[in-house]
């Protein structure tokens, strides 16, 4: 009886081992046909589908928060070599070129929708205080209502909603001011005018508002940033919400805003943001800046030069591009960080233009995408964010003019390389002509030694095939 039930015994064990054997070999089996079907999906080469949208949204928080201490950043050294070791290139080498530039745009380019939302409601509450406080002093300064423009209004910000553009439409009396060309003065300056006081025979001085603002007879600039920031010191410190600082170093008055503050904990939570404030004159379809041009510093004669703006003819040439439309109902803006739609009350104001979420046109999402890199990448960041945007304008008249509207989302590495190569020939020959007048070059005051360390980052990528661009451009 006993040897019977130590025979039994023996076998339970025997069959039990194999049976467990058996489930571990089926369990290996079925996780590296899982792990190979995920490969082929992450490898595939095609534009992401709604859920795949909503699962990048979904995860983006924790990216973002990853990116934040990570960063993206450039695999590119400060002499065009590679930082990305064997490792990285065998590892990335399973992922096209397509899969890497749609997954740099989802995880890092675009910004969540409350993001946007609340960076604009904090924007609208200190320009609501600033608007009420000049136009109670309406005799001194006369102005029009703020005109909301630049990348966050176009749709067009990437990475952070930390600038906000805004202009201040003075108002002149009639027949005492007019433009003059700077083409028309010693200096010879296109793209750049003076603003003139003109008829002082019959409205002498002190009958404009703007007369204080005169250095020879002509507005100047300076003086009228200077103006305005006199009056900004009275507001910036209306709110406890915000703390507001005042910035005039640079080509506009700028409000340094930090919000979000939770004075309960020790450390720093804010957030920052930036309006830019710029004053500007409008006489029939031109309208001026008070910008300093780049030899101001250099020659007196350029002090008093205000920069022409074309931000209508932009507007217009964006919206000539298929799939865009000034609509809210089909915007990027409408996902919230989690992937969600927002709710009703939550659709941006009119002021937004705001692009169709059309997955077939690449157009936006590929100039949006050179903006990130020119943003995050040392080498590029010798050139204004505007020069970018000013190659995109290139490339699209080229292809409107051969009645090519529509970049298809196949095409998205083709033409993220035919940006790079376009922005390339600007640079070589150190010329990058304004879209709406071809006499400007933007290039005008950058330093020889900044062109060339663009010249040579821009040489040593566009040769590179699909995989080293993507693990140079986008290495983590």
């Amino acid at each position: 009886m006993g040897s019977q039930l130590g025979k039994l015994e023996r076998r339970q064990r025997q069959y039990g081992a194999k049976d467990y054997m058996l489930g571990v070999g089926a369990a290996v089996a079925l996780g590296y046909g899982a792990k190979m079907a995920y490969d082929y999906w992450a490898s595939s080469d095609r534009p992401p589908s709604n859920g795949d949208v909503t699962r990048k949204k979904r995860t983006m928080e924790s990216s973002r928060k990853r990116q934040l201490s990570d960063g993206y950043s450039s695999g590119i050294d400060s002499d065009g070599s590679s930082t990305s070791s064997r490792d990285d290139l065998k590892q990335n080498s399973t992922q096209t070129l397509h899969h890497r530039l749609h997954s740099y745009d989802w995880e890092y380019v675009e910004i969540p929708y409350k993001e946007i939302k609340q960076a604009s409601l904090v924007v609208d509450d200190v320009l609501g205080v600033l608007e009420n406080t000049i136009h109670n002093e309406k005799k001194n300064t006369p102005v029009r209502d703020f005109v909301h423009y630049g990348s966050v209004y176009e749709g067009l910000k990437v990475i952070s909603p930390d600038v906000f553009d805004v202009m201040i439409p003075i108002v002149l009396e009639t027949d005492m001011w007019e433009l003059i060309s700077g083409e028309e003065t010693v200096q010879n300056a296109p793209g750049y005018w003076l603003v003139q006081r003109v008829n002082i025979d019959f409205f002498p001085m002190g009958k404009s508002a703007w007369d204080d603002t005169l250095a020879n007879k002509f507005m100047d600039p300076w003086k009228v940033r200077r103006k305005f920031q006199n009056i900004l010191q009275k507001v910036v410190n209306w709110s406890r919400k915000y703390r507001v600082t005042i910035d005039t170093s640079g080509n506009a008055i700028y409000l340094n805003v930090d919000y979000d503050i939770d004075t309960k904990l020790q450390q720093n939570t804010s957030r920052h943001l930036r309006i830019e404030l710029c004053p500007v004159v409008q006489m029939g379809n031109v309208f001026v800046a008070a910008k300093k041009h780049p030899m101001s510093k250099l020659e007196a004669g350029f002090q008093l030069m205000w920069q022409q703006s074309f931000h209508v003819e932009e507007k217009k040439l964006l919206t000539d591009v298929s799939g865009v439309s000034p609509t809210i109902e089909n915007s990027y803006y409408h996902y919230d960080i989690s992937g969600n739609l927002a709710n009703e009350g939550e659709i941006p104001e009119q002021k937004f233009l705001l692009w169709d979420i059309n997955e077939s046109n690449c157009a936006i999402q590929c100039l949006k995408i050179m903006k990130a890199i020119q943003k995050s990448d040392r080498q590029l960041g010798a050139i204004s964010p505007y020069c970018i945007k000013t190659v995109f304008y290139h490339m699209l008249s080229h292809q409107l003019s051969d009645n090519i509207t529509h970049w298809d989302q196949s095409e998205l590495p083709s033409k993220l390389r035919e940006f790079l190569v376009t922005l390339n020939n600007f640079v070589r020959n150190r010329n990058l002509p304004n879209k709406f007048d071809g006499r400007v070059n933007l290039f005008d005051g950058v330093a020889a030694e900044d062109m060339g360390k663009v010249e040579h980052f821009l040489t040593s990528i566009v040769t590179l095939n699909d995989i080293q661009l993507g693990c140079k451009l986008f290495k983590r």
